[in-house]
């Protein structure tokens, strides 16, 4: 398929031709002809890149509004373990499916998840034409023959990139953390891990260890360039450091972190520390939304808040957070729109009225931009969302609610 977008604007806040051949942005720029099987009139709309949500638990949308206003350990051994437990399968295919419908109308095209029957979200990322990066899950013990074979089944769906999935430090041993990184380097696949996530888990290892979280995975050698750490909420600039020193990365989920009370991450100084630094939502149930507008924003505000100052993590900062980052530190190819660059693009309705006026394209985005603002939304050069249809979406609302339902009443 070729796709042909007339005149749309762009981050740099000029307006430009995009064509699309295959799954990448061949040829940008006013001069550029329209040669494609379809044409969308760019006229009302910003073209930016797919936003990258780099932490979800996308099955967990079924349990959305199922358990909240508990902290995180009562919320996670009273409510969410125990319904976990009885999922199968299904619960996790249909969950994943509703997740990827609510990514794709809130603008992102590639997300990083973490749930157990990673073969579903795996399914069902790939039908969604989204890109996924897809961990095992491996809580406490390692059964490396069972790993190998879940990442090469993980490695055949379209544009699923598999990982492995150690959950934490206080749900796994220093032996599957150690596999778990040795079977990173061997099979070159990425670590998807929990990181000081709340005070608690800071005492606690400090308790056990003697070492904060971040000192005691260096002690063992667990840190690498393959790490991707959700949540660093309570690090200090000596274990920020140390993420830095071995080009280990942190995500961060504003939202989630604030609607559990756990805290607000030192984003300033994990920038001003060079470490790679990337946005998420974490799961429904603990959200309650995947919505990356919101979680751009609140970054923003509550890094102003925590430094005293309106400067710091600006709009065009933010953008970056939500896209070049995490494309870099996946190394994949897009997170931009360049000539050669895979074609993920969502297509921004500059007459919703959150975007209106639009002094500064990037402003409205991470300040004002609400997802029913997004109009049409393309992953590897396929239209996913077209003018805010998802054609799919109203059978897996109603099968996913049907089952969020049934699974909450047992």
């Amino acid at each position: 398929m070729t796709i042909f977008i007339k005149g749309a604007l762009l981050p740099n806040g000029k307006r430009s031709n995009i064509l699309i051949e295959d799954n990448k942005i061949s040829a940008m720029g006013k001069g550029v002809i329209d040669k494609s099987d379809v044409v969308i009139d760019g006229k009302e709309l910003a073209a930016i890149p797919g936003f990258f949500n780099m932490h979800t638990h996308a099955a967990m949308s079924l349990l959305k509004g199922f358990a909240d206003d508990f902290e995180l350990h009562t919320w996670l051994t009273e409510y969410i373990f125990p319904i976990e437990a009885k999922m199968k399968p299904k619960h996790v295919y249909y969950g994943t499916m509703l997740a990827c419908a609510e990514m794709i109308r809130s603008g992102t095209t590639c997300f990083n998840d973490m749930y157990f029957f990673e073969e579903e979200g795996a399914k069902a990322a790939s039908k969604a034409g989204l890109r996924a990066i897809i961990s095992k899950v491996i809580t406490n013990k390692l059964n490396e023959s069972d790993v190998k074979k879940s990442i090469n089944v993980l490695g055949r769906y379209k544009n699923i990139i598999p990982a492995l999935g150690p959950h934490a430090i206080y749900t796994t041993t220093e032996d599957v953390l150690l596999g778990a990184k040795s079977l990173s380097e061997e099979l070159s696949v990425p670590i998807h891990f929990h990181l000081s996530e709340t005070q608690k888990e800071v005492s606690d290892c400090l308790k056990e260890k003697n070492m904060r979280p971040v000192e005691y995975l260096a002690h063992i050698g667990f840190l690498n360039k393959n790490l991707f750490n959700a949540h660093c909420v309570w690090l200090n600039e000596k274990e920020i450091k140390l993420l830095a020193k071995n080009c280990a990365k942190a995500i961060s989920c504003p939202t989630s972190n604030l609607k559990l009370a756990s805290g607000i991450a030192p984003l300033k100084m994990l920038l001003d520390n060079k470490v790679l630094l990337m946005l998420g939502t974490d799961g429904s149930a603990s959200n309650n939304s995947l919505n990356m507008f919101e979680a751009m924003k609140f970054a923003s505000l509550l890094q102003k808040h925590k430094q005293n100052d309106a400067s710091v993590l600006n709009a065009q900062c933010t953008f970056k957070l939500s896209n070049i980052n995490a494309a870099e530190a996946l190394n994949i190819d897009c997170g931009k729109l360049f000539v050669g660059c895979l074609a993920d693009i969502s297509l921004i309705d500059l007459n919703h009225i959150s975007m209106v006026p639009c002094h500064n394209l990037l402003s409205n985005i991470v300040y004002s931009a609400e997802p029913n603002a997004v109009h049409t939304v393309i992953c590897d050069g396929e239209i996913l969302m077209d003018a805010r249809v998802i054609s799919w979406e109203d059978k897996i609302k109603k099968k996913a609610s049907k089952e969020a339902l049934k699974l909450a009443k047992h």
